[in-house]
């Protein structure tokens, strides 16, 4: 089992860790600051370094079947298997899908408050994002109303916090239950939570950054008619 360094500080950006076993081309180690592809968040990429100074291409990191695998460039030989090696995060990219990713939920929450609807897919990418959400239409008027919704929430600076909660103690909160808590798998039995203060609290397993100041400035690029109902809203964010 991999210990998730990246979970309790989205701010780490180099680590020591031990290489336990190499599979499919990618190492796995005894812990990591390398957040991993999943919830529409892509994986962080940055370098691994031995003792002898060879570095290697962290490209993706995946989680299949519990496992952490980060894959590297060139391929690893299984004479690494057991040596410390240090991990360094790509910060920029890092930075960037932080700040998507906790304006997404900002997004999320000015959807749900105040159109009552509902998100139904993202992909959060460093450059260019998209939100997905059931609503009836995305005209000029209703963007402009989430810019400045979004706005007001970045230049209030709300504190984000962490915490775990347990599964059942989740399922009571009806503020949880409306962000699928009930989809995630019964195995996971302890769930993180990611909250920004005043603003929006979900189960949430990505990186995220310290407070909505630092989202920068949201930029809504377009829209997108997905059917009935299924709207798209493609965004970015600048210092």
């Amino acid at each position: 089992m991999t210990e998730l360094l990246f979970r309790d500080d989205s701010y780490l950006t180099e680590f020591k860790a031990k290489i336990l076993t190499i599979e499919e081309n990618a190492v796995i180690l005894d812990k990591t600051a390398f957040s991993f592809q999943g919830g529409g968040l892509k994986s962080d990429t940055g370098v691994i370094t031995t003792p002898e100074g060879v570095e290697f291409e962290v490209t993706k990191v995946l989680s299949q079947k519990g496992k952490i695998l980060h894959f590297l460039n060139p391929s690893p030989s299984e004479d690494l298997v057991g040596k410390e090696i240090t991990g360094k995060i790509d910060w920029e990219r890092r930075f960037r899908q932080m700040r998507m990713h906790t304006c997404l939920h900002a997004i999320s929450a000015i959807l749900y408050k105040k159109y009552g609807v509902h998100v139904t897919g993202g992909d959060i990418k460093p450059e260019k994002s998209r939100v997905d959400f059931e609503i009836d239409h995305l005209r000029e008027e209703r963007v402009k109303e989430i810019k400045e919704a979004i706005d007001k929430i970045i230049e209030k600076d709300h504190p984000i916090s962490v915490s775990y909660i347990r599964r059942e103690e989740a399922l009571k909160n009806l503020d949880l239950i409306r962000t699928k808590v009930n989809l995630i798998p019964e195995s996971i039995k302890i769930l993180r939570i990611v909250e920004i203060e005043g603003v929006d609290i979900q189960a949430d397993g990505g990186v995220h950054v310290k407070s909505t100041k630092e989202i920068g400035e949201f930029i809504p690029l377009k829209t997108e008619n997905r059917g009935k109902n299924h709207k798209r809203l493609y965004f970015t964010v600048k210092p």
